[in-house]
């Protein structure tokens, strides 16, 4: 993960260079995560929400597993460019992934194996997104800073099964347009009311909504501090007939720091 983050973020910066009217900043978050739902299956749900094939059958890695709270880590790389500096162009790596441990109720299906009920079972959950915005700021002043545009965004998931001697795995990889959005809304001389994220929403059979509602604290000129509730929900199906339905809630500390 390590090695994937570091190759991301020094393509980003090679690619961008610097110039006059031109400013880089990192953003780093982390937190805690609890995952409030997660439900797959290696069957997929049709537009009428009914799940379609006789391969998988519906289980959720909230319920039927050990789910603690887990620890969160979001890593950003942001280009501000133009006079005012209101285009902007950021790489982000939004890695969610875990292993966890329990027990099934029932009989499940999972790509035509059965998963026996009452054994120890293991689960794998990948969703790591990977990033690339450009926004434009539309309001910049003393009170409001406001900004609209699109990211581009990899989606490299994965969930997997493991019984005894039976291990089954889905996995789906590509790219995923999402509207981004940026508000800040200036309420003292260095506080503001920020909301951001991406959404991306077509029907009960896919979307994704990933966005942050908090503080900013401007420290100084170089650094910006933020704190708040993060929320991620995707919606999976008809994609190599597999259905997942995803929904996280995170509290968060993060900051800005300009170079």
């Amino acid at each position: 993960m390590k090695t994937t983050i570091s190759i991301f973020v020094f393509s980003f910066l090679s690619m961008v260079g610097l110039s006059s009217f031109a400013q880089v900043s990192l953003d780093v978050e982390t937190g805690i995560v609890k995952v409030n739902r997660n439900d797959a299956s290696s069957s997929w749900k049709n537009s009428f929400g009914d799940l379609n094939g006789l391969e998988g059958t519906l289980f959720s890695y909230a319920n039927d597993f050990n789910n603690p709270v887990k620890p969160l880590f979001r890593f950003r790389v942001n280009y501000s460019f133009g006079k005012s500096k209101k285009h902007f162009i950021s790489a982000l790596a939004a890695p969610v992934q875990y292993h966890s441990e329990g027990v099934f109720n029932q009989a499940v299906v999972f790509n035509s194996t059965v998963f026996d009920p009452q054994k120890p079972t293991e689960g794998f959950y990948k969703f790591n997104g990977y990033r690339f915005t450009y926004r434009y700021h539309v309001v910049q002043n003393k009170k409001l800073d406001f900004g609209v545009g699109l990211t581009l965004n990899y989606r490299d998931a994965e969930f997997s099964l493991k019984q005894e001697n039976k291990f089954e795995r889905n996995y789906n990889r590509g790219l995923v347009p999402l509207i981004n959005t940026y508000l800040n809304v200036h309420v003292g001389e260095k506080i503001g009311l920020l909301v951001d994220g991406d959404v991306f929403y077509v029907d009960n059979t896919g979307g994704a909504i990933d966005y942050l509602a908090g503080l900013s604290f401007d420290l100084n000129s170089k650094i910006n501090l933020k704190s708040g509730y993060r929320f991620f929900s995707g919606v999976g199906s008809e994609t190599g007939n597999v259905y997942n339905k995803l929904f996280v809630s995170s509290v968060v500390l993060g900051g800005v720091f300009k170079f």
